[in-house]
């Protein structure tokens, strides 16, 4: 799943073994890192989100056998400008990056901007705001061609600290309440479930840096507080 690329030390950054995807990042080795994952702290957010009894309409919900029932294939609407994420603010870690939306590629590998001060957004996960999924959003460390990336300290934030998503006129503040490592090829599928609590991702690469690849993936996890316009 990794992919060595021309112009430096370039590797695989993350990937999910569910969903079949994974970030490209740059590696360049500085010293404000150990070369160790973090520990991990916190408590995960809730991982699947309760089932509803009652429809949104508040009739009871279908049978077994309605449910079973083909239905006509749907493709899912794409989310409209407003309510795509265009900013992330960490103010503990004085990150302010422009986000942008990104898809996969043919190899399946999620297209992170080459610019390492840009963060991007995976167009398959929740938007800001949604009552339900993960927001995932990735970014380098680092990068051969610029040093520190967005998220270069992104191991280091406190928990309790605040993260600032923009969406549109919307702002969206959530609080980082977990930090956890995964070694490459290994983030969890749930990490890509669209039935999720609603929460925050951030992912960049972290750990040991050896022939061009981070060792481990690094996430924090954030759940919603507020939301202003």
């Amino acid at each position: 799943m990794t992919e060595p690329l021309s112009g430096g030390r370039r590797a695989a950054g993350w990937a999910a073994l569910a969903a079949g995807l994974s970030a490209l990042a740059a590696g360049v080795a500085l010293a404000i890192h150990s070369g160790q994952p973090p520990e991990d702290a916190g408590a995960l957010p809730v991982a699947v989100a309760a089932p509803q009894s009652v429809t949104p309409s508040g009739k009871p919900a279908p049978t077994a056998k309605a449910r079973n029932e083909k239905k006509p294939t749907q493709k899912a609407p794409t989310p409209p400008a407003w309510a795509t994420p265009t900013r992330v603010a960490i103010g503990q870690l004085k990150v302010d990056a422009p986000v942008q939306a990104v898809g996969v590629r043919a190899d399946r590998s999620l297209n992170v901007p080459d610019d390492g001060a840009r963060l991007g957004w995976w167009i398959g996960s929740a938007t800001p705001g949604s009552p339900r999924g993960t927001v995932v959003i990735a970014g380098h460390v680092d990068t051969a061609e610029d040093g520190p990336g967005a998220l270069f300290r992104l191991e280091n934030l406190k928990l309790g600290a605040t993260i600032q998503v923009r969406a549109g006129d919307r702002v969206v503040a959530y609080k980082a309440v977990a930090r956890r490592s995964y070694p490459k090829q290994r983030l969890p599928k749930e990490l890509f479930a669209a039935n999720t609590a609603p929460r925050l991702a951030l992912v960049t690469c972290g750990g040991s840096f050896h022939d061009g690849v981070y060792s481990h993936n690094v996430i924090v996890y954030a759940e919603p507080v507020s939301s202003r316009v």
